[in-house]
């Protein structure tokens, strides 16, 4: 299921659909992750592991997922593992593939974003990394959404500009994200 996101030939309502079967099978992984855990692994060895995931968008999709249950575990600090991600994800350029990486992203770090009174506050990060997690997405998000009124097709203006408006929810989450802290 991972390897479909990799696919440009969706339009942006297409591909939302894709998306959202996948973060249901993803949700269940991230489960599983935890339940390893539990059994005695290690979440460093998780996280490792599925970095050697053959393509760049099922390995990030991986990396997400393993990287929010390594947060709920508290093995590392939330602000470390939450940079390391960011920086993952610059990887992927293409528009829509990269809008919905990072909506991922943000959808999947929501409830574990250090915040004054949540749980994981304290020596592994802090309210302004919670911010500055969130500002940093929110800014690569508003280059991709931006890129795809450029994106160079055959295409008219009218169309793309249909798909951009389509999007601009994920985009949008950002902002539910920095005022729910």
């Amino acid at each position: 299921m991972l390897a479909e996101m990799k696919t440009g030939k969706l339009t942006p309502r297409n591909y939302f659909n894709l998306y959202m079967m996948t973060f249901d099978e993803l949700s269940q992984l991230e489960q599983h992750f935890i339940d390893e855990h539990k059994k005695g692994r290690k979440m460093a060895d998780l996280y490792e592991s599925v970095q050697h995931a053959g393509s760049v968008i099922p390995r990030l999709y991986l990396l997400i997922t393993v990287g929010a249950a390594y947060i709920k575990t508290k093995e590392a600090p939330v602000k470390l593992i939450l940079s390391d991600l960011l920086d993952m994800v610059k990887g992927v350029q293409q528009p829509t593939r990269g809008l919905f990486l990072r909506y991922y992203l943000l959808k999947m770090m929501k409830d574990v974003l250090p915040d004054t009174g949540s749980e994981y506050n304290g020596e592994g990060g802090d309210a302004n990394d919670a911010i500055n997690f969130i500002l940093q997405n929110m800014s690569e998000m508003n280059r991709l959404w931006v890129r795809l009124q450029y994106l160079s097709s055959n295409k008219d203006k009218e169309q793309r500009e249909l798909e951009r408006n389509e999007l601009k929810i994920t985009v949008g989450e950002n902002i539910i994200r920095l005022s729910s802290l």
